[in-house]
């Protein structure tokens, strides 16, 4: 089973929504997938596959956290981006 933590600067709103979007994705793929979200504070102490976050702060947690995959998402509510982005890791 894959893992994927989905954050934002909070943890509350921008995450809690996209990690509603990311799990339905991956279900309606057939993808094993566990999804979890949080605050930024929890990127550092996630060991799973994957951290998905919008674009903006995608690019702050690239150059803090250089050894993990990190996605940037342009828009929360398309499933078609969030299907296309995390593809290439569930089919890997």
């Amino acid at each position: 089973m894959a893992s994927a933590l989905v954050t934002c600067r909070n943890g509350m709103g921008t995450s809690t929504m996209m990690t509603v979007q990311v799990r339905d994705v991956a279900s309606k793929n057939g993808w094993d997938l566990d999804v979890s979200h949080s605050s930024l504070d929890g990127v550092g102490s996630f060991n799973g596959d994957v951290v998905i976050a919008l674009n903006d702060v995608a690019a702050d947690l690239k150059k803090e956290y250089p050894n993990k995959k990190v996605i940037g998402i342009t828009n929360m509510m398309d499933a078609n981006e969030i299907e296309q982005k995390l593809k290439p890791i569930m089919e890997c």
